[in-house]
């Protein structure tokens, strides 16, 4: 059985958009702010995360944000529809790679649904750079080259994903055993109160 959202999970609605909020703005902020570098880039974790904690309807709304806004100041080119589409067709297919499982589990399987999208992102891209694109002669030849030539771009797009994934899994599963951990503190005092009240 898939994740719930977090919300139903752990009945915290407000720290859910907190979440989509902070992921919002790390990946956003990659683009727009503090850039890593060619390809490094913060877009597949905050796709994988949403996914798997939140579900695939607001994953797909919160990467169609960050791609929007981010290209309304940096820019786009014309393959604009395939670095979208690169990014938003994994976030309505990630979550498939999730589950009740436990930490660990949960961060291989979002390492593997982030190579996938990485993979994705690169095939996707690269072949619209070769369809719209004038550098590469609209060949099978000319196709084979483009995925060549974009090969130092996957690479480093490969190393964030392993970078951030695994260190995003570790922050939110955090998050969560200590919220989990104050709401059940919170529920034992509000407990102790009634049973002393009741005592006297």
């Amino acid at each position: 059985m898939l994740m719930t959202t977090l919300d139903t999970e752990y009945k915290i609605l407000n720290t859910k958009y907190l979440f989509l909020a902070l992921l919002f703005l790390l990946a956003f902020g990659e683009r727009v702010l503090f850039d890593f570098g060619a390809n490094m880039e913060l877009v597949t974790t905050a796709l994988i995360l949403s996914s798997f904690y939140v579900g695939r309807k607001t994953s797909f709304w919160l990467i169609f944000f960050i791609m929007l806004g981010s290209d309304l100041l940096i820019g786009n080119t014309n393959i604009f529809i395939f670095t979208w589409s690169g990014f938003l067709i994994p976030s309505l297919l990630a979550h498939k790679f999730s589950g009740r499982r436990n930490p660990i589990s949960r961060t291989v399987n979002g390492l593997l649904a982030g190579i996938s999208t990485v993979g994705f992102f690169f095939v996707w891209t690269n072949f619209g750079v070769w369809l719209l694109g004038s550098m590469y002669p609209k060949t099978l030849q000319g196709l084979i080259l483009s995925y060549i030539n974009a090969l130092p771009f996957l690479r480093m797009q490969a190393i964030s994903t392993l970078v951030f994934i695994p260190f995003g899994f570790l922050l939110t599963e955090l998050a969560i055993a200590l919220d989990k951990k104050w709401q059940l503190e919170k529920r034992l005092n509000s407990f102790s109160r009634f049973k002393i009240k009741a005592i006297n």
